[in-house]
């Protein structure tokens, strides 16, 4: 699976959820002078229940109960479409169903039809069918906000990382950066370029991966790759930018160049995902 997808699936999972949230409120007893509490890493994933949460609300059709079977599968279409790449790929436009096939690696066409509909049928794409051609899928607004617990997992399983979980890759930065800054909304006095690199690494001398930003008066487009032409850029480790991009008072990730613009895009990213301006 790729980075976040596995901790995802379970810190949505409503029984194990459940056992957290009631450990938080009352430690479980074993005996005298021996207790179990919930550590910083049950936390995170309590958080991270609480940001797929906030997701499943915003699901096009309406709001989705945590526990609901629709929640379930919404969450199971995400996690299985990132680790697919499917969504990855969708990040970046609209694609055929053979386009998409000669895109995303391992997959067959068949498996690739599930993942498809599976994503289809919870509102995470969408298909236009053209006459005479063949359908050309895209991801919907919601898709793209899905990499807010996606996110959030990929920070805890960076934290306590498992052979079964693929490290975070500069697929996923791109997908990630793609996704995320289609969703913001900049001030209309806002232009420049902006380039976000992350260090795979945790050396900050190692190369950088990531995207170019444009912005445009207040509207934002991106493209992958570092253009050095960009007035302004952004980088970090992988940590410092999910750090960042979660936390309210982090501001791990260096800026040079127009700061201001550098600032209001990580501002931006904190504030679409998360839901508290970063200050």
């Amino acid at each position: 699976m790729r980075a976040g997808a596995r901790v995802l699936l379970m810190a949505t999972n409503p029984i194990k959820r459940g056992i957290l949230r009631e450990m938080v409120e009352s430690p479980l007893k074993v005996g005298p002078g021996h207790e179990y509490r919930v550590t910083s890493g049950g936390q995170e994933v309590l958080f991270i229940g609480f940001v797929a949460e906030r997701w499943l609300q915003c699901a096009p059709d309406g709001p989705l109960p945590f526990d609901s079977s629709e929640a379930e599968r919404a969450v199971a279409a995400l996690a299985e479409g990132w680790s697919a790449t499917v969504m990855h790929m969708l990040a970046r436009g609209p694609l055929t169903f053979s386009e998409l096939h000669q895109s995303v690696d391992g997959i067959g066409r068949r498996a690739l039809r599930r993942h498809l509909a599976a994503m289809q049928d919870a509102g995470q794409v969408e298909a236009q069918h053209r006459r005479s051609k063949e359908p050309v899928y895209s991801a919907t607004e919601w898709l793209r906000a899905g990499i807010a617990p996606l996110i959030a997992s990929a920070r805890v399983e960076r934290s306590e990382p498992r052979e079964d979980t693929a490290p975070i890759d500069a697929l996923d930065v791109e997908a990630g950066f793609l996704c995320s800054l289609s969703l913001l909304e900049l001030p209309k006095e806002l232009s420049g370029s902006c380039r976000l690199g992350i260090n795979l690494e945790e050396d900050e001398s190692s190369p950088l991966t990531g995207v170019t930003a444009h912005v445009d008066q207040g509207v934002v487009t991106c493209e992958a790759g570092l253009d050095m032409k960009a007035g302004a850029w952004a980088a970090g480790s992988a940590g410092d930018w999910l750090d960042t991009v979660i936390e309210p008072d982090a501001k791990l990730v260096r800026t040079g160049g127009d700061r201001w613009l550098a600032r209001a895009l990580l501002d931006g990213l904190h504030k679409s995902l998360f839901g508290i301006r970063v200050a």
